[in-house]
């Protein structure tokens, strides 16, 4: 009999079913809110470093609180933090689409709004991580962790932030109010899924002491600790900067309408989405890190064709690219850190990294702003690219990092799962 695709089989499960069909609802009102908020600050501030600000604002919360993020998701029920996360976050939405539509927003207000919607990601990012082999059965994590960028790239990126240019171009309030609406479809999306219970933990433990258990963790797993200094370098230098500077290039540099910004973000999509369709089928390689790291490096040296571009269609060049690059190298990391890391420790060890991977953003994003008013988007982009690859050769080069994929390369390893992986609903042998 022939083996059905991997996505088939994975929509036969009726948990990552629905926790897929409501965060895909969801990445659509993101699209479009992302291109309207951009396009409100540039209104607004007329300044690469006002957008720059109003990212930061988000990133620093996100950064902040991540690690006790990562703490409160190994106490309580991953399932439940997710739906406290989509419920706040459409509250917040709801009153900024009341003040847009009163006309009393302000620049500091949507600061403050950027702020609270930062601390919520800070609890949904490694809630996801970690409900995820929950619900999964491993053997189909790859698919998984395809399926949610390849939702998030087709409506996230590509969908929604298309309809988002036509939406925010007639009202903004429209837009963000779409935005609102996806958040609460999201939550009732989770709701319906079965209960999952709490993570199994010393309760003697204090908050403080898990964290410092998390920290130390990913400090003595070498493969985990030295690539995310590649990916704080590349998300700081590379491709946070990107969704600042890329609106305000074609904006300023180009003199292009809204509608441009908006097909920009929506081939971003576009690209990661028919690359997520293929990896989602695709088997984990053998020399994980090597080839992971293979294509953060590629993605990120394509930001050199900024150097050169000098219309729409060459500026296209730099996501259509990147974004199957970056894809490709984090379903490899995700499937990673589901497989290797001890259960009761995801939470605290997702949240390190996105703690570890984010924490220079802010500052990145700022510091992108500032260099690119004095050199110009187009040689920051240059430089950035170069310097971003420097940290790729250290792990490429190194066999003590590589040694995780040791066993995998001689045939050693077994299939048999992990103790601990088993699913929700499911009896442990």
């Amino acid at each position: 009999m022939k083996k059905k695709l991997a996505l088939v089989q994975l929509a036969h499960h009726r948990e990552p079913a629905l926790l897929v069909a409501g965060q895909t609802v969801s990445q659509f009102g993101d699209g479009v809110a992302l291109v309207a908020l951009t396009l409100l600050v540039l209104d607004t501030t007329h300044d690469v470093s006002g957008l720059a600000w109003f990212a930061a604002a988000r990133m620093t919360p996100l950064v902040a609180f991540l690690l006790v993020g990562g703490a409160i998701v190994d106490r309580f029920s991953r399932r439940v933090l997710l739906l406290v996360s989509d419920v706040m976050r459409a509250v917040l939405t709801g009153v900024l689409v009341t003040m847009i539509g009163l006309g009393a927003l302000r620049y500091w207000e949507l600061l403050i709004f950027a702020f609270l919607f930062g601390v919520f990601d800070a609890l949904f990012m490694p809630a996801m991580t970690a409900l995820t082999p929950e619900i999964v059965p491993e053997d189909l994590l790859p698919a998984m962790n395809a399926v949610r960028p390849l939702s998030n790239n087709l409506m996230g990126n590509m969908i929604g932030p298309a309809v988002g240019g036509v939406i925010a171009a007639a009202s903004t309030t429209w837009a963000v109010g779409v935005d609102c609406a996806t958040f609460v479809v999201s939550a009732g999306a989770l709701f319906m899924m079965n209960p999952t219970p709490a993570p199994v933990r010393d309760v003697a433990t204090s908050m403080l002491d898990e964290i410092r258990d998390g920290v130390r963790y990913v400090r003595t797993t070498r493969w985990l600790w030295s690539n995310l200094i590649v990916a704080a370098v590349v998300n700081a230098l590379v491709f946070t900067p990107m969704s600042v500077l890329i609106p305000f290039f074609l904006r300023h540099s180009l003199h292009l309408s809204k509608l441009y910004v908006g097909y920009a973000f929506a081939t971003f999509g576009l690209a990661g989405a028919l690359s997520a369709l293929v990896a989602s089928n695709l088997r984990l390689p053998r020399r994980r890190i090597r080839v992971m790291v293979i294509y953060w490096s590629v993605g990120t040296l394509s930001a050199l064709v900024m150097g050169v571009a000098t219309n729409f269609w060459e500026v296209l060049i730099f996501p259509i690219v990147s974004s199957p690059c970056l894809l490709l190298g984090n379903v490899i990391w995700e499937s990673m850190m589901q497989s290797e890391v001890p259960r009761e420790l995801l939470g605290r060890a997702s949240s390190v990294d996105w703690f570890v991977s984010l924490g220079l953003t802010p500052i990145g994003v700022l510091v992108a702003g500032a260099l690119a008013n004095v050199m110009g988007v187009s040689t920051y982009f240059v430089v950035m690219g170069l310097a971003g690859t420097v940290p790729s050769v250290w792990i490429l080069a190194s066999r003590k990092i590589n040694a995780v994929d040791e066993r995998r390369v001689s045939g050693e390893e077994t299939e048999e799962p992990r103790p601990g992986t088993a699913l929700v609903g499911e009896n442990p042998a």
